[in-house]
């Protein structure tokens, strides 16, 4: 019988033990979670208690890492911003940083044209070899390659073999005013007549040697205008004429070899045996509302451009008709005058694709931290 009282009375003080621990762990904070099981509650310290949250910054409702802010306050300049699905705005140094340019739709001809791949080569009768009527020694070379000469100008000096108590000199002057392209004599080489010692050539105008296809040829005549491109200077246009065509067909290619006249830049820019394109101009449309190739953009089935109106620049779908190596015939949505982008349009395209509102750091500023 005492003993059955004794351990009532411990199973009494367990229980009232565990009901205490129960009411202390609710006023604590223990909370239900998902699994029905209770854990402790996320304690809530007051600011400044623990030294990291100073270093912390702040966090917006969602979650994401706060935005960078320049050194007053305000955010930092994006180098361009979607305003609405059509419209993009770009500060001043975000269009100088793409060298952005623009250009009014104009009234335009548009050519059709044939496409030539073309060697450049020196006119044959504008170039000259020089050697020496009489037999010698050079005694003076005053001339070298890239010098350019003028018609009479001294070459080289030449003394000759010939017996006499003062052997004579015998200057060789430059036939033409022109380039020199080679050179092959040396002070104290002895010289014969039968010996090239210099290349001359006038390179203000250059022969572009292309072959044209037997079923090209009726789009073909002399005196026809053409337009050349060289890789180097890829931003420039040549103007050339045909000026020769060859008498027969090359069997095996089936084609005929052509030469346009082009007209070389005062400083010579254009080579002997460059590679060059030749656009044939062979007809020609009515004036229509145009705008430069490089300013039609594409995405997918759709072509637009990119207009400006002050400082935005608004995408504008346009149907284009026919196209030349220049420019692009616009049928609908552009109408002349109308200011569109040209250098920069593709940077314009890739940031369209942007969502509203959204936009790039311009880098040209610092980057807040």
């Amino acid at each position: 019988m005492g003993r059955r009282l004794v351990a009532g009375v411990v199973g009494i003080l367990l229980l009232g033990l565990w009901g205490c621990n129960q009411g202390t762990g609710q006023a604590q904070g223990t909370r239900p979670v998902a699994d029905g099981h209770n854990g402790p509650a996320p304690q809530h310290e007051k600011a400044g208690t623990d030294p990291h949250d100073e270093a912390m910054p702040p966090r917006d409702p969602e979650g994401a890492a706060p935005h960078s802010h320049g050194a007053d306050g305000t955010a930092a300049p994006a180098a361009g911003r979607v305003e609405d699905p059509g419209s993009i705005v770009l500060s001043a140094e975000a269009r100088a940083n793409i060298g952005l340019q623009t250009v009014p739709a104009e009234l335009r001809t548009i050519e059709r044209t044939l496409v030539l791949n073309a060697t450049l080569k020196v006119d044959p009768d504008h170039e000259a070899f020089v050697s020496s009527r009489v037999q010698g020694k050079a005694t003076a070379v005053r001339a070298n390659v890239g010098d350019r000469v003028a018609h009479g100008q001294v070459l080289v000096a030449i003394q000759s073999f010939q017996i006499a108590e003062i052997p004579p000199t015998v200057e060789v002057p430059s036939p033409l005013t022109g380039v020199v392209l080679e050179r092959s004599v040396t002070v104290g080489e002895t010289i014969d007549p039968a010996k090239q010692l210099f290349h001359v050539a006038d390179l203000t105008h250059l022969l572009a040697e292309a072959e044209v296809y037997e079923t090209d040829l009726g789009a073909v005549r002399r005196r026809q205008a053409a337009r050349v491109r060289v890789a180097s200077f890829p931003d420039r246009v040549f103007t050339g004429r045909v000026v020769r065509l060859a008498d027969a067909i090359e069997p095996d290619r089936r084609t005929l070899r052509i030469w346009i006249e082009v007209l070389n830049t005062p400083d010579l820019k254009l080579k002997p045996e460059m590679f060059a394109q030749v656009n044939l101009i062979v007809a020609s449309s009515g004036a229509t509302v145009a705008v430069p190739n490089e300013a039609v953009q594409a995405q997918g089935p759709e072509r637009f451009v990119f207009v400006q109106n002050g400082n935005d620049f608004v995408r504008q779908n346009v149907l284009i008709g026919e196209r030349d190596d220049r420019y692009t015939a616009i049928r609908s949505g552009v109408v002349e005058g109308d200011e569109v982008v040209t250098r920069g349009a593709v940077e314009l395209a890739t940031l369209s694709s942007q969502p509203v509102g959204g936009g790039v750091q311009d880098e040209s500023k610092p980057h807040a931290h």
